[in-house]
């Protein structure tokens, strides 16, 4: 629970903190300085990706009540982190295909988490519609059965009229 909880609390900054490690690794590793015009364009739609990804994920309600993603985001969210700082060292060799591998990995994250709230909203949506459905339903009143017709007291009133 606390991996999970931890990655909650991590969403919103690492949309900041990401960006930031690609220009930082750029100045540290000095790849070309084509690189750095490419960083200029990736790092504005990474922090937008992360935010929106992140807007996603909290807008579950079963995230916002535990304040822990699910484990189907840890795995997405650690593997996709994973690439955009390794891909931040800018490393011969690997620089050439590892924005393609996050990337690939963004888009994954962003489709699955959508999906996993489009289900538990329908869920939601269902629960709630069954519970209307419940409480319309008329209520019936439960009387004990008459055992026989001669068990079954009557009440006679009698009308006086005064003829006067």
């Amino acid at each position: 629970m606390f991996i999970r909880k931890a990655f909650y609390w991590w969403l919103f900054p690492s949309a900041v903190v990401l960006p930031v490690w690609l220009l930082i690794g750029w100045a540290i590793f000095h790849p070309s300085g084509w690189a750095f015009v490419a960083l200029l364009v990736i790092c504005p739609i990474l922090f937008i990706a992360q935010l929106a990804i992140g807007g996603i994920i909290a807008a579950r309600r079963s995230v916002r009540e535990s304040r822990a993603v699910s484990w189907y985001d840890v795995g997405l969210l650690t593997a996709w982190h994973a690439s955009i700082v390794v891909f931040g060292c800018f490393i011969d060799g690997v620089s050439s295909w590892l924005p393609v591998v996050g990337i690939l990995l963004g888009l994954a994250t962003f489709w699955i988490v959508l999906w996993e709230l489009v289900t538990e909203t329908r869920t939601r949506v269902q629960q709630t519609f069954e519970a209307y459905e419940r409480a319309a339903q008329p209520q019936q009143v439960n009387r004990p059965p008459a055992a026989s017709g001669d068990a079954v007291e009557y009440i006679v009133i009698e009308e006086r009229r005064d003829e006067s």
